[in-house]
């Protein structure tokens, strides 16, 4: 079976209901796997008129921050987008990037005024610059809060239970 069209992605990404683009996500999902539709979303995006779906995409996209240009570059242009959540978004995946060269888009952030686009920037910018993309969430650095994207990102003690409540793990487990 065939990739869905940018158009047929660009569709799903507009709908009003966020449920109708979760279920139509996980069907997407469980029928081609995220990596598969990574290039087509990123072409997709520019074309999605709902922040929320732009922001349904961005959300996808932190676990493939170090690995591909494509994914940090949309990003970049999500940091100036109109909507909170979407440059909130743009944030999480140049902090797991831990990208030095992304500060420069960063740091105008830190005068956003939308205070939530600020610390989201503040908390990117400690993200890479202490080389640790647990501080994204973990913003007091208390080391209990851990931002668990790919597998292996969190540490496991040895006796204690590999999730907490404090856990973010957005890649299941492998099987």
């Amino acid at each position: 079976m065939s990739l869905p069209s940018v158009d047929e992605l660009v569709a799903v990404y507009n709908q009003v209901r966020g449920s109708d683009v979760a279920r139509a996500e996980q069907r997407l999902f469980q029928q081609f796997g995220i990596d598969a539709l990574v290039p087509r979303l990123i072409e997709c995006y520019p074309r999605v008129r709902r922040a929320s779906g732009r922001a349904a995409i961005l959300f996808w996209l932190p676990r493939f921050a170090r690995e591909r240009e494509d994914v940090v570059q949309l990003a970049r242009l999500a940091l100036i987008d109109a909507t909170c959540q979407v440059r909130s978004e743009a944030c999480s995946i140049l902090a797991y990037s831990l990208r030095y060269d992304m500060l420069d888009d960063l740091v105008p952030l830190l005068d956003h005024a939308h205070p939530k686009t600020r610390d989201d920037a503040a908390a990117a910018i400690d993200a890479i610059g202490s080389r640790n993309h647990h501080y994204y969430v973990d913003r007091a650095h208390t080391g209990a809060t851990f931002w668990g994207v790919r597998a292996g990102d969190v540490p496991v003690k040895p006796g204690k239970p590999r999730l907490s409540p404090t856990l973010l793990l957005l890649e299941a487990p492998a099987a």
